[in-house]
């Protein structure tokens, strides 16, 4: 009968030793929000999905919220609370006040985002994942970030753009062991292109291939990825820090009465593509425009010295009949052009350093279609 009584009890004890840890706090459940909040970015704001994750995990009376920001080092939690709506130390049931702290909390948290600013000299994207992979039980992370990755091996001036989004970075994130285990986390992307000067606006294009790159290293981790096309731009940046700016290819100008002009690849294609992008039927008119009646036009494929010469030049050549393809679209005689694909056999600058290795800015003037009139 005592054996009985101490069993009763211990059991009693255990319940009421459950109810208290879930009043005082989360049931391992993590929202985190995770900024680069560099000078090169427009300052952190929450995102309509963002807001809807944040409302979610506030209404949850499960969840936790850590907010970090990149630092010189190491990301830096700069908040972090328990999210179950109270009355001084109680749970608050109450509808009508339940609304109004989640409100006073979706603002309060919007107004830290909007004071972040990081000190980091670099844009590192890639470390804000690993912290999240690091984080431990069930997270939800929020991740505001333009993405253009300026340290490590996935840097995207030194991926340089016709690469960016490809599968192969993936790849070789995979085999250089840069893959975050994010086995069990949803992450959403906010901000993915969007920047704040110096650096130079992105073209949508471009936008797509960073939130491209993103999502397949977030999904080769085994994350729950998606990316909000909602704008997250909180007003100019506060950071002070200079941050390196990327190269952005430009369209070329087009001269009233062209000779020769290089049409970059990484506008008029995607990566390892030949399918021209909708934003080069712009710059193709332009051309077409300025050709003069009866001239002679040659277009003749380049690449960076990438991958096997054979293929290289098979890319070249099927990425010069896209222009031709599309100048015959716009009237241009197709019995008046010619199609060459030279790789890069014919490069139109070395791109190879003395050691061999590979001059990104270089490799991009590479990757190229020329135009000759005559």
């Amino acid at each position: 009968m005592a054996t009985k009584r101490i069993t009763t009890l211990a059991v009693a004890a255990a319940l009421m030793a459950g109810c208290a840890s879930q009043e005082a706090g989360g049931s391992g459940t993590t929202l985190l929000i995770a900024m680069t909040a560099v000078a090169n970015e427009p300052r952190p704001a929450l995102t309509v999905l963002a807001r809807q994750e944040l409302s979610a995990a506030v209404h949850s009376d499960q969840a936790d919220l850590r907010i970090v920001r990149s630092g010189t080092e190491r990301p830096v939690v700069i908040d972090e609370r328990d999210l179950r709506l109270r009355r001084g130390t109680q749970i608050e049931h109450d509808p009508g006040r339940r609304a109004d702290l989640a409100a006073r909390e979706l603002e309060r948290v919007a107004g830290v985002l909007s004071n972040g600013a990081s000190n980091s000299a670099h844009l590192d994207l890639l470390t804000l994942l690993d912290h999240i992979a690091r984080t431990p039980g069930r997270v939800t992370a929020v991740v505001i970030s333009s993405g253009l990755q300026t340290s490590g091996p996935l840097a995207v001036d030194r991926l340089d753009w016709d690469h960016v989004g490809a599968d192969s970075v993936t790849d070789q994130a995979r085999s250089l062991g840069l893959v975050p285990d994010l086995r069990g986390k949803r992450v959403v992307f906010a901000g993915l292109g969007e920047v704040a000067r110096p650096q130079d606006t992105l073209s949508p294009p471009l936008r797509n291939r960073l939130v491209d790159m993103w999502l397949k290293l977030c999904r080769a981790g085994g994350g729950d990825c998606v990316s909000d096309s909602d704008p997250a731009v909180g007003g100019p940046p506060l950071s002070t820090t200079p941050v390196p700016t990327v190269p952005v290819p430009q369209p070329p100008s087009i001269p009233a009465e062209p000779k020769a002009v290089n049409l970059p690849s990484d506008i008029l294609f995607g990566p390892d593509s030949a399918v021209l992008l909708p934003t080069a039927e712009p710059l193709l008119a332009r051309l077409a425009a300025a050709a003069p009646p009866g001239a002679r036009v040659s277009l003749v494929g380049h690449t960076a010295s990438v991958g096997p010469a054979e293929s290289a030049r098979e890319l070249s050549r099927q990425r010069a009949s896209a222009v031709r393809d599309g100048l015959i679209r716009l009237g241009v005689p197709a019995a008046s052009i010619t199609v060459d694909g030279v790789g890069y056999d014919q490069p139109l600058v070395a791109d190879r350093d003395a050691a061999g290795a590979l001059i990104p800015a270089a490799a991009q003037q590479n990757r190229t279609v020329t135009v000759s009139l005559r």
